[in-house]
């Protein structure tokens, strides 16, 4: 493939600063007035450099984790394993962020597969049926990835996967979408099979749910029944699918076959818990470089 930085490490393409609250240990032990209780929490800045590295194989069980993660419940109806493998035998193409170091876990990956030179292997078999089977109340989606993920579709489409811990800050994204964008056009001038037309992209979603607490009094579940009538709003885990979105040509929510059960986890703050679920998004190459930019303004 084309000339590329030897090690992404070598040369950090940037840090990012998450603001975290601390609790001030040296007053944990000691009484505190009224007026001090609500200022117990102090707010600390910490500068924290995230390296960028090509997937490895010493990051098998940590990419596999992730892909699991992002598949949630139905990640056991695919060859998780096969699907990992296919990420870092072309370590050349995507990319993986640490803090310490190159040999320890990545906690984030972005990377692409080319789904129609893959079409062989069961995981990606696996997985175009159930893109299928869930798009079908869309009939015009669902009759344009029939046609593009065959063997024979001179327009290919590249599986774009993306995953990272919950406690990574998003500033890291933009980074990782610019030199994915490099490597695919140097990859394209060396006449490597990446020259994709599509870009099919899944994303973790949730919509809230009415909680079924048992101590809730009855009035509280009128009020939720009549919130529950009006069309539930979807939500994104990452914040930069909203930028994707704009920039799809295709999309469509969908349930995981292996509905996970409803978490009441938000119920300290809200009324209501959350349902995960997963939306497709099919970008035309057009619109990636315009992707990428959108995702770097939104991150200034």
């Amino acid at each position: 493939m084309g000339k590329r930085k030897a090690n992404k490490n070598e040369d950090p393409i940037d840090s990012a600063t998450m603001d975290v609250s601390e609790e001030d240990t040296e007053d944990s032990d000691e009484g505190v007035s009224d007026g001090e209780e609500n200022s117990h929490l102090d707010e600390e800045i910490v500068d924290i450099d995230f390296d960028f590295f090509d997937p490895k194989p010493i990051d098998f069980h940590s990419i596999k984790n992730l892909m699991i993660q992002l598949f949630s419940t139905d990640a056991e109806l695919f060859s998780i394993s096969e699907l990992t493998e296919l990420i870092i035998d072309q370590p050349l193409l995507g990319t993986t962020v640490k803090v310490d170091g190159a040999d320890s876990d990545p906690y984030a990956i972005l990377t692409v597969l080319n789904m129609n030179e893959h079409l062989e292997k069961k995981c990606i078999q696996d997985l175009i049926k159930y893109l299928l089977d869930k798009t079908k109340p869309d009939q015009t989606l669902n009759e344009k990835l029939d046609t593009l993920l065959k063997k024979d579709s001179t327009n290919h489409v590249g599986l774009m996967l993306s995953e990272r811990l919950i406690n990574m800050p998003v500033q890291i994204v933009p980074p990782m979408y610019k030199m994915l964008q490099e490597e695919i056009q140097w990859a394209v001038d060396d006449n490597e099979p990446y020259n994709f037309e599509w870009y099919l992209v899944l994303s973790k979603t949730y919509q809230e749910v009415m909680s079924t607490l048992d101590d809730e009094s009855s009035q509280s579940k009128k009020q939720k029944k009549k919130k529950a009538k009006s069309e539930p709003t979807v939500f994104y885990f990452h914040p930069e699918d909203e930028v994707i979105e704009r920039n799809s040509e295709y999309q469509f929510n969908f349930n995981f076959t292996k509905q996970p059960s409803v978490s009441d986890s938000k119920r300290a703050f809200s009324d209501f818990g959350i349902a995960p679920a997963m939306k497709l998004f099919l970008l035309n190459r057009s619109k990636f470089d315009n992707l990428v930019r959108d995702l770097e303004n939104a991150c200034k």
